[in-house]
């Protein structure tokens, strides 16, 4: 639910950086970084951020969270997914208590669905957030776990996506689906993506999947070039569980939000759920979510045909 209420002062910023920008974070971190301490605000920078500055103590990402009342998130969508995956481990760990830091994210990469404030807008933006009103969005996350033998091997907490495929090899992979233990399908292909909402404009959409209003709490099934011409994207509630047991495959693997990768062998099952976890994202004042749509899709744009 999108929500402008009157907040708590922000006495401290943490600052997530994207890895191989150094020239351009560097350049905004020269101003951002004294302005916040003019402002009273306490940044806290991470360890790659901190390499760029000559003096600036780096912090690890997990004391950041602990530390600030806001995160910015200075990359793409790629370094704001990593950062709700460390703002989600710390919740669930309750490392935060009842506060949750809200993600401020600053595009520095190419289409930036979910960072969607531009380079140019960062202080502006951030004068309105210290105002103490702003409009965010609480997302919902899909928590993954990995069973092997009876036993849990692998545990996830997501923003965006979990993906099963064959990995490095072209052959298909086959695994048996199943919802809250009813049987729902047997799936030869490439793969599947669940997705959250949040992420049905990522790899999802690119397979052919809906694009998902991202308030909504839902899970997209979405097969990834099926064996068979009937099998379509699916949307289950939230609540669900998803059971995905791993019939044959020689190397598959699942991927959680395109960036960290675990290996799957035969006789794995594979559960997704809703995460006890939420991300909470400050959403552009300048622009909605439809807008977005048309800017970076070109969604509903004729001169596109």
């Amino acid at each position: 639910m999108t929500t402008q209420i009157t907040r708590a002062p922000v006495l401290s910023v943490g600052i997530f950086t994207k890895p191989h920008r150094s020239e351009e974070i560097r350049s905004i971190l020269l101003e951002l970084i004294p302005w916040l301490r003019d402002q009273g605000i306490t940044p806290y920078l991470d360890i790659e951020g901190a390499k760029t500055l000559s003096g600036e103590k780096g912090w690890d990402k997990s004391d950041i969270a602990n530390r600030s009342d806001l995160i910015l998130v200075m990359g793409g969508d790629g370094t704001l997914l990593a950062a709700a995956r460390v703002l989600g481990d710390q919740q669930l760990a309750g490392d935060l208590g009842a506060r949750t830091p809200p993600i401020l994210g600053i595009n520095l990469g190419n289409l930036g669905f979910l960072t969607e404030v531009q380079a140019s807008e960062t202080f502006s933006v951030l004068q309105q957030v210290f105002s103490g009103h702003y409009l965010t969005e609480e997302r919902m996350m899909l928590k993954t776990r990995i069973i092997r033998h009876g036993n849990p091997v692998t545990e996830s907490h997501v923003l965006n996506d979990v993906v099963i495929n064959q990995g490095s090899k072209a052959r298909l992979v086959e695994f048996d689906i199943y919802m809250d233990a009813l049987f729902v399908t047997s799936l030869r292909g490439d793969g599947v993506i669940f997705s959250t909402p949040t992420g049905s404009t990522a790899y999802n959409l690119s397979a052919g999947g809906p694009i998902v209003h991202p308030e909504m709490d839902g899970i997209i099934m979405t097969p990834i070039c099926p064996h068979t011409l009937t099998h379509r994207p699916l949307l289950v509630p939230a609540h669900v569980r998803l059971e995905i047991l791993i019939k044959k495959g020689d190397t598959v693997t699942v991927t959680f939000d395109g960036q960290i990768d675990f290996p799957l062998f035969a006789g794995d099952l594979v559960e997704i759920t809703r995460s006890p976890a939420r991300t909470t994202l400050i959403v552009s004042p300048n622009r909605n979510y439809f807008e977005v749509l048309r800017d970076k899709l070109k969604w509903g744009d004729r001169s596109q045909r």
